[in-house]
């Protein structure tokens, strides 16, 4: 090899020896694209499913049905639809014509009311329909099958109150029972007891079948005498779905049949 050769081969190796110190002295750290962190990246795609969370049935008062649920994910999607498809009393919810109605939306909660009364079953599914890549696709709740819902009544009747008019010259007393229900009265039973002291352990009972719930009763036999007697009686009222309430809700009502009078229970004051 030349001299100059040589020189110029000496000088190479000593620029790049300097390079290589100099870049171990800064770390390794003098410009170039660190590939690390776009190779090694932690990004990810994420995805999203609709679904139906908190779906809730509630049988009201009147009968009907009320249906709400919230869509998950409802705001990552272009929904077009909701809908729910039922039927009511069928033999084979499998293949029965199912009518749909439109899910309102109300603050994140979509609901709908269904026309049913006490004793009928309800059949249901949930529909959405979106847009996805310009395709309409539909998602079902449930995926397969349907829900279902018996209608039944929890609500007991009311009683407002019992009259009772009795009439010293006959001996005869008029029970007259103020009921209500939000559906139906199948019965009321008037419990009573008729004592000279007033200490009833033992009731004889009548049952009401049809309004107005009313009886009368012999409560004194013989109005020529100076024997009176207490009275002692509740009531117990009964709807169709077997629901009840008592009143007094304790104890009994009482009063004393020595003279016309006529008494509301319970008495105010």
């Amino acid at each position: 090899m030349r001299k100059k050769e040589r020189q110029l081969v000496t000088i190479g190796l000593i620029v790049l020896f300097g390079f290589i110190a100099y870049w171990a002295y800064a770390g390794g750290d003098i410009g170039f694209i660190d590939l690390n962190n776009n190779l090694n990246s932690n990004e990810t795609t994420e995805t999203y499913n609709l679904g139906i969370s908190n779906l809730v049935t509630t049988v009201l008062d009147v009968g009907d049905v009320k249906i709400t649920c919230e869509i998950a994910n409802a705001d990552k999607f272009n929904i077009t639809s909701v809908k729910l498809y039922y039927a009511l009393n069928v033999a084979d919810p499998a293949n029965a014509t199912y009518t749909a109605v439109s899910l309102t939306a109300n603050n994140g909660t979509y609901e709908t009311t269904i026309d049913t009364k006490f004793g009928d079953v309800l059949y249901y599914y949930i529909e959405i329909q979106y847009v996805e890549n310009g395709a309409t696709k539909v998602f079902r709740y449930p995926e397969s099958g349907y829900e279902s819902v018996t209608v039944s009544d929890a609500v007991a009747p009311t009683v407002s109150n019992v009259t009772v008019s009795y009439d010293a010259s006959t001996g005869n007393a008029t029970f007259t029972i103020n009921a209500a229900d939000n559906d139906a009265i199948d019965h009321i039973v008037l419990f009573y007891a008729i004592t000279a002291d007033g200490n009833a352990t033992s009731f004889s009972n009548v049952t009401l079948t049809t309004s107005p719930y009313q009886v009368t009763l012999t409560i004194d036999g013989n109005v020529t005498d100076t024997t009176y007697y207490y009275v002692d009686f509740y009531v117990e009222t009964y709807d169709l779905s077997g629901n009840s309430v008592r009143l007094p809700a304790e104890g009994t009502f009482e009063f004393y049949a020595n003279t016309t009078q006529s008494l509301v229970f319970p008495q105010s004051g």
